[in-house]
């Protein structure tokens, strides 16, 4: 098997991975409720907080961020150790999956924590940084989206001039094309929920 093959395997397999709903599992355990047909009809994490359980909501949360970072690590650990560039889509594609799960039907969470993992694993420092300022926003002014927008478009600017220190693990391009790809996932998932109304 050549090495393409197996890296878009590997692709695959993140997808995959990224496509199975905790949400849908622990709803359905927990309250026989069927997500799909609950609140805002999503597979996501708030719709379990605000619908079902709140801690129910939380548990999904840390679960959707947690598989991101440790998909990413044990990727790095196992296959992709001097590949960042690969290993970025392979956490890109883990959160394709959470967004756009195949088992679904295509329609997954809202949630960006997924993101926010993938950035957390490769700039830890700068995720954490933007972070407060986007908690901070939040608290103060109630304004989520764009704290989220923040999240998104910051943290490679913030990478950029931080990765002289070497704590960044990839190149900030990548992560800025990372965010390109969420503003896409992000038009997408707002357009889909918009025909939903």
């Amino acid at each position: 098997m050549s090495l393409l093959i197996k890296e878009i395997l590997l692709i695959i397999a993140a997808y995959l991975l990224g496509s199975f709903s905790f949400t849908r599992l622990f709803t359905r355990f927990y309250s026989k409720v069927n997500i799909y047909k609950a609140g805002d009809f999503t597979a996501d994490p708030g719709n379990v907080y605000h619908h079902v359980s709140k801690a129910i909501g939380i548990l999904c949360w840390f679960i959707d961020f947690m598989r991101v970072y440790m998909i990413l690590f044990l990727t790095k650990y196992f296959f992709l150790k001097d590949n960042p560039f690969l290993l970025m889509l392979v956490g890109l594609a883990v959160v394709a999956g959470h967004y756009f799960p195949v088992i679904h039907s295509f329609v997954g969470g809202r949630s960006i924590l997924p993101y926010i993992a993938l950035l957390a694993y490769f700039a830890p420092i700068p995720t954490l940084f933007v972070a407060i300022i986007s908690g901070i926003i939040i608290l103060a002014y109630k304004q989520i989206r764009f704290s989220k927008y923040l999240m998104v478009i910051m943290v490679p600017i913030v990478s950029y001039f931080y990765n002289p220190l070497k704590n960044v693990k990839v190149d900030a391009k990548y992560l800025l094309l990372a965010s390109v790809a969420m503003g896409v996932v992000n038009f997408l998932i707002s357009r889909r929920h918009s025909s939903e109304i």
